[in-house]
């Protein structure tokens, strides 16, 4: 009887011992999909040309479709000319309002060198106007490029000073007139 609960006795330990020897499947490891970055796109809504006559602020209207960065690069003859480059929602700033600084700039850039090169980040879909603005007494032939680009194109490199609005800035501009051209 000693032998039969003996051989009782290993069958039970064997059976309990086996799923512990037995090799099951490892545990799956789940590894998270990998992170894709949309490309960058960039339209130009913008591309053209024309005179600046002498202490002239020239609107230069484009649309933009989608929410996204703007990028606009101004560049003009004389290296040594004063130029400004702005950038308002179309039809929000009329000359008074401008010549006081009391519009709603989305970019400001009173100077620099050239070419002059300005963003404004989150920029709505709609009308808007880059204003160009020659303060010298010289007139001025000017190109100027507007880009809609979404976030994950890199930076544009600004060659000019570029400031964002700033309601406290002191501007000592002088007044310009208002001259609609349509530049090509």
């Amino acid at each position: 009887m000693i032998g039969k609960l003996l051989a009782v006795s290993a069958v039970l330990i064997l059976a309990l011992m086996l799923p512990a020897c037995s090799s099951s499947s490892p545990t799956p490891v789940t590894t998270p999909p990998p992170v894709t970055t949309p490309p960058c796109t960039q339209s130009v809504l913008f591309q053209g040309s024309g005179e600046l006559p002498s202490r002239t602020l020239v609107p230069v209207p484009f649309t933009t479709t989608a929410t996204a960065r703007v990028d606009a690069t101004v560049d003009w003859t004389f290296a040594d000319s004063s130029i400004g480059v702005w950038l308002v929602s179309a039809n929000t700033c009329n000359l008074d309002q401008f010549n006081a600084r009391s519009c709603t700039f989305l970019i400001r850039s009173e100077g620099g060198a050239k070419p002059r090169k300005v963003s404004a980040a989150n920029v709505t879909a709609g009308a808007y106007e880059l204003f160009i603005g020659n303060f010298g007494s010289r007139d001025e032939s000017a190109t100027a490029q507007v880009v809609q680009s979404s976030s994950t194109c890199p930076a544009l490199t600004s060659v000019g000073r570029s400031t964002g609005y700033s309601r406290s800035r002191t501007v000592d501009s002088p007044h310009l007139s208002f001259e609609r051209r349509t530049w090509k």
